[in-house]
Formats: structure tokens, C-alpha cells, sequence
């Protein structure tokens, strides 16, 4: 498949997922109350901290199979290495699906503070997250190894298709059934057992081995510096993005966790516009470093970054800057709205920064370069955790969000700069500059503009004028950030002479 056609699939498939995570969620919250969706919190904690057992295994096989989807001779070592790659797999999600079962009964009786829901409902509820846990690790390195074959399509149509059964079904479970928590992980686990047996078989036949495929631990001791240096990161970055949910599911109500958890899952539609970009673009710059293609390498690195721009800055700066109409809009609940807005608009601009450094971290790794990001999450654990700590005992769920932000600008500032030291040597200001600060302040002005010009909060005018307004302000915000950026600008343009 060609780039464009992976980014193509990887849009629409990224698009509908995140379509699918949110747009049920107020009817979650109003169908099951705060307090149980906290405990929905609990469950994507425990998927974020367990994956740190991932061990860079993923991020290995992913790059193994684009290194060795070229020539057919190497057809037997890629099969080997998914084999050697799997069983390792899954003997680690057995071994979580135990984790979680035992930890069921300490993490309700002794960290939560469930106020109308029972200890004993919530510990059933975190049972039954144990083999939805387990369930989701293994599907993540079929779907890694899909995307390293470049078999994108083929992923974003099974992703798209098993995120509307996670979303819609479960909203149709809640409602056919007692809306509880524990008929959500219920309807869970159903949709995780099929979704692992098909995406296994949907790998293993793009994988096509010529003969039966063997575990191989000299394959592991191939892979083990790149995986170990992945793994180190992956825990730090767990730790980093946890912290707040693990820390505010001990100070704060569940009920309050609850709206924390609507608002960081709101937020985090941000990785859902980063993620097609990055999928797509991954494969290609491990291709051109292997081949020490360094001029393509650095209009690709550029392409992929702008094209991020494109599509994280418009979205982040009118979710961020409108965060109270677009919850007005979205759920009509003003109680919801009241207690999240604030969140949301904080929770944006964080992981706004953070999706911008994406395609750096993905140049890291394809030079094989995994310390960079290893140190970096390091110090910032050092720094986070401390404030973090101490912000949400002074101003609770807004002083971890604030926090979070910190955390990223200082990411933005620094990383890039010690990276451009070693790779891509002489792009540090056209990425500075270029790739990220122009479009950003572009898409800012718009939006500041609009504001000025409409006054839009979540009670100005009609909801039709509301949708209308917040509409024009994100093409507005779109159309000048594509404007200022040379790659999308350029695509854009062939396009419109081309269908003229």
C-alpha cells in the first residue's frame, strides 16, 4: 500500500475510533452515575501501567516486520520472530489477567472511595476487568505487527469495526440490561475474546509463513537492546501519564475521579488525530534509515510533522479555547459541562504538546536511538511527580491538569533541541519553527478572533448557531494553518488544480 493510502485508513480508522471512545460517554455517565464511570477510570489506568510489561516488544515487531516485509527470503525469519514475539506475549497477559483478579478485592477496600456504590460491587466490577485487561495487551501486537507489514487498511477497518462494538455496543448492553458497571465489562470481555481471535488470524495470514513457525530466543537477543530501551521509556512515559489518575483516584471522591476521567478521555481525541500520521509515517523513516536516504529522510521527517500540525492544532485550539459550548453542544448537561470544561480546555493544550513531539520520537527510534527518550522521561518523573503531588492537594484535579502541561511545555523546549544534536542535525528551526510554532500561532489567532468577534460560550444563542459558529472557527482554523505550512499547503493546491 502505498503512504498516502496508509494515512488515508489510518485517518478514517483513528477518526471513527475516537468517534466511538466519546460520543457515548455522557450516556455512560448518565446511565451508570460518576461513581461507577470512575471505576471505568480504574480500568484504563490499569490497561496504561500493565502496559509497561510490553517490555518494547510491540515497538520490536512492528519494526522487525516493515525491516523484513522486503524480500521474500526473509519470509521465515518474520514469521519466527512474530512466534518468538508472541508466546512471550501472552504468557505476560496471563500473568496480568492473574494481577488484576487478586488486586481486585485490595484496590476496592483499601485505595477507592466509592461513596454510594458498595466496596463489594466495585471489587466485582474490577474482577471482571481481568480478562478484558488481558485481552486487550495481546490485540495491540497483532495490530502492531499489521501496521509494520503495512497492511494499514486491512488494521484501521477491523480497529474501526471492533471500537463501534466496544462503544455502541456497550451503550445498547446498558440499556437492554441493568446499567451497571459490571454489565460494561461484561459486554467488555465479550467484544475483547473476538477481537483477539480475529486480529490474530488477520496477522498470521498477512505474515504468510512458508514453513511452521518456531520461538526462537536468539531472536529475542536480537531485538533485546532496541526492546530494552523501549521498555525503560514505555515505564517512565506509564508512570508520567498515570501519575494523576492513580494519585486523584486516592484524594479525590469516585464520583469527582469520574468527571476527571470523562474529561482526560475528551482530551485524549487529541492522539486520536496524531495517531494516523504516526502509523503511517513510522515504517517509512525505518525504511530510509536503513538505506541512508538522508535527504528523503529529512523531507519525510518534515512532511509527517507538518501534516501533524494540520491536523492537531485547529482541533486543539477550538476544543481547548471552546471547550464549554463544544460539552454543551455535545452532551446538553449542564452539571457535566460545569465540572469538566475547565479540565478539558487544560487537558488539550497538554496533550496538544505532546502529540507535536510524536513524529521526533519516532525519527529516535528509527536511528534505533531509544536513551534520548529514556532520559528525558527520567527527569521529568523526578520533576512530576513531587508537583503533581502537591498541586492536586492544593487545587485537586485542576492543579494535576496544570501540571500536566508544565510537564509537556518543558518536553517541547528541551527534547527536541538535545535531538537535533545528534540526528536531523541542521532541522531543529524548520521543526521549531515551521512544523510547529507558525501553525500554532496561527491557529491561535483565529480562534482568539472568533472569540472576539462571536463571544461563544456554552449559553450564547441557538444550538444551531452554536454548532454553526464553532464550525466555521474549526475550518477557519484549519484552511490558515494549512496555509502556513509548506507540505500540506503544496498537497492541497496540486490537489484543487488536479480536479479543477
Amino acid at each position: 500500500m502505498s503512504l498516502k493510502q496508509n494515512v488515508i485508513a489510518n485517518i478514517g480508522g483513528s477518526a471513527w475510533s475516537a468517534l466511538m471512545a466519546v460520543v457515548f460517554v455522557p450516556f455512560y455517565l448518565r446511565l451508570m452515575g460518576a461513581e461507577a464511570y470512575g471505576v471505568v477510570g480504574i480500568y484504563v489506568s490499569l490497561l496504561a501501567l500493565f502496559a509497561v510489561l510490553d517490555m518494547g516488544l510491540a515497538a520490536a515487531l512492528t519494526r522487525e516486520m516493515a525491516r523484513l516485509s522486503e524480500l521474500d527470503e526473509w519470509r521465515a525469519a518474520r514469521a519466527d520472530t512474530a512466534r518468538t514475539i508472541e508466546v512471550v506475549y501472552w504468557l505476560v497477559a496471563g500473568a496480568i489477567g492473574v494481577a488484576v483478579f487478586v488486586l481486585s478485592g485490595p484496590i476496592a477496600f483499601h485505595w477507592l472511595n466509592p461513596g454510594q456504590l458498595s466496596r463489594d460491587s466495585v471489587a466485582y466490577a474490577i474482577l471482571l476487568m481481568a480478562p478484558v485487561v488481558a485481552l486487550r495487551w495481546p490485540i495491540a501486537l497483532y495490530m502492531g505487527g499489521l501496521n509494520g507489514l503495512q497492511r494499514q487498511v486491512l488494521a484501521n477497518l477491523l480497529f474501526a469495526t471492533f471500537s463501534t462494538l466496544q462503544g455502541a455496543g456497550a451503550l445498547i448492553a446498558l440499556l437492554l440490561f441493568p446499567p451497571t458497571v459490571q454489565t460494561f465489562f461484561i459486554w467488555q470481555a465479550v467484544v475483547a475474546v473476538a477481537q483477539v481471535v480475529v486480529c490474530r488470524a488477520t496477522f498470521w495470514r498477512a505474515v504468510a509463513p512458508i514453513v511452521p513457525p518456531r520461538m526462537d530466543l536468539a531472536i529475542l537477543r536480537n531485538v533485546w537492546r532496541f526492546a530494552a530501551g523501549l521498555a525503560g521509556t514505555s515505564l517512565l512515559v506509564t508512570a508520567l501519564t498515570q501519575t494523576d489518575k492513580v494519585l486523584l483516584s486516592r484524594l479525590l471522591t469516585l464520583a469527582d475521579f469520574g468527571y476527571y476521567t470523562f474529561a482526560a478521555t475528551v482530551a485524549a481525541a487529541v492522539y486520536k488525530l496524531v495517531a494516523p500520521i504516526h502509523t503511517a509515517f513510522y515504517p517509512r523513516l525505518v525504511e530510509l534509515v536503513a538505506r541512508r536516504d538522508h535527504d528523503s529522510l529529512v523531507r519525510t521527517f518534515h512532511q509527517a510533522c507538518q501534516w501533524v500540525a494540520v491536523f492537531v492544532i485547529p482541533a486543539a485550539t477550538v476544543f481547548g479555547g471552546f471547550s464549554a459550548p463544544v460539552l454543551h453542544l455535545w452532551t446538553a448537561d449542564p452539571d457535566l459541562v460545569a465540572h469538566t470544561h475547565l479540565l478539558v480546555s487544560i487537558l488539550v493544550l497538554g496533550n496538544a504538546l505532546n502529540a507535536l513531539m510524536y513524529l521526533p520520537y519516532a525519527a529516535q527510534l528509527a536511528h534505533g536511538w531509544t536513551s534520548l527518550g529514556f532520559q528525558a522521561n527520567l527527569v521529568a518523573l523526578t520533576m512530576l511527580v513531587p508537583s503533581l503531588y502537591f498541586a492536586a492537594l492544593q487545587w485537586g484535579s485542576i492543579g494535576a491538569a496544570a501540571a500536566w502541561v508544565a510537564l509537556n511545555t518543558g518536553y517541547f523546549l528541551l527534547t527536541p533541541h538535545v535531538m537535533h544534536q545528534r540526528i536531523l542535525v541542521d532541522e531543529k528551526a524548520a521543526w521549531y519553527w515551521h512544523d510547529c510554532l507558525l501553525p500554532a500561532m496561527a491557529g491561535g489567532l483565529v480562534v482568539i478572533a472568533v472569540g472576539l468577534l462571536f463571544g461563544l460560550n456554552h449559553d450564547s444563542g441557538s444550538r444551531l448557531a452554536m454548532l454553526a459558529a464553532l464550525a466555521f472557527t474549526g475550518l477557519a482554523a484549519l484552511a490558515v494553518v494549512i496555509l502556513v505550512v509548506r507540505e500540506p499547503r503544496s498537497a492541497v493546491f496540486r490537489w484543487l488544480r488536479a480536479n479543477a
